[in-house]
């Protein structure tokens, strides 16, 4: 994917990323472009690396979900993982798959999700975390809730998106991602605006066949709904955020000696890896930490009224 005559150098920012990828404004159409900012996501059809490596994609995440079990996605949280507790009660969860296998490195590189990330970002970008997520039979509904710290006043910055790459079709009956379009304007937790354990009069949910591409700007209102199939609907997520913020995983702690030797120069600038790039003092951060912190010890009664919620599915 990158000339030979590029590895040598190193890459200083962004733009010099998307010079090398040849990553342009042209990259998104106009209409693209405006759903991602006025809608708050946009949906790109699979890119010819996605389908050249769909079969291989799903046949080896299938494998890590059986050889990981309870144990998958506790990455950066390994102390507060107990014997056959899941890192999410009603989902399959894989983390840190940069470090798994090859063929999920070049994910990061597709032109359509970087370009689609600084169109939100607009600054120097990395990525944060490549996860996924596999709702279980009759699991797998979730509160409306955002995937980071929310914005207070309108000229605070947007500063990060999660990629969504379906490994599976997604459909209304095997736990399709519910979205609310442009609550991602709306300052302060959505919880704050309405009910997060009931249906929103303006919420979608997001119908797409395996290899599609949604990419989300991280302040919109989501969530997972239930699997009423047992249909698979494996999702890869891809976070990618302004280069200035904490990584979800401390790539550069977690990465494996060898895997980091394996990296091209441009994955080694999205990962944060190198020498010159600054060290996070944190494992992890993330979405859950930001919501224990919020709720305290009224967790265990919002995981309740999710629960209960279900009836509204």
């Amino acid at each position: 994917m990158v000339m030979k005559n590029f590895l040598k150098n190193e890459i200083k920012n962004t733009k010099q990323l998307f010079k090398i990828l040849n990553i342009s404004q042209q990259t998104l159409s106009a209409e693209q472009r405006n759903s991602l900012n006025d809608k708050g996501f946009v949906i790109i059809p699979p890119t010819t690396y996605i389908l050249k490596n769909l079969k291989k994609l799903n046949k080896i995440s299938e494998e890590l979900i059986k050889i990981e079990g309870s144990k998958g996605g506790w990455e950066g949280k390994e102390k507060h993982y107990v014997v056959g507790k899941f890192f999410e009660n009603g989902a399959n969860r894989l983390g840190n798959l940069i470090d798994k296998h090859e063929v999920f490195r070049d994910l990061i590189l597709i032109p359509e999700i970087l370009a689609a990330s600084y169109e939100v970002i607009k600054s120097d970008i990395k990525v944060g975390g490549v996860d996924l997520r596999n709702p279980l039979k009759d699991l797998g509904h979730q509160a409306i809730h955002i995937d980071w710290m929310p914005r207070e006043r309108k000229s605070d910055p947007f500063i990060g998106v999660v990629c969504f790459i379906y490994l599976d079709d997604s459909n209304i009956n095997n736990g399709a991602v519910r979205i609310v379009p442009r609550s991602h304007k709306k300052l302060g937790w959505p919880d704050e605006h309405v009910d997060i354990f009931k249906f929103h009069k303006d919420e979608i949910r997001m119908i797409a066949p395996a290899g599609t591409i949604v990419v989300m700007n991280l302040n919109l209102w989501h969530a997972g709904t239930k699997n009423i199939s047992g249909e698979p609907r494996k999702t890869l997520f891809i976070d990618i955020r302004s280069r200035d913020q904490s990584q979800l995983l401390n790539f550069k702690k977690y990465l494996k000696t060898k895997t980091k030797k394996e990296l091209n120069v441009l994955q080694s600038y999205l990962l944060g890896v190198r020498e010159c790039d600054k060290t996070q003092k944190e494992d992890s951060i993330g979405p859950g930490e930001i919501y224990r912190k919020r709720f305290g010890n009224k967790r265990g009664d919002f995981q309740k009224k999710i629960i209960e919620s279900i009836e509204y599915i």
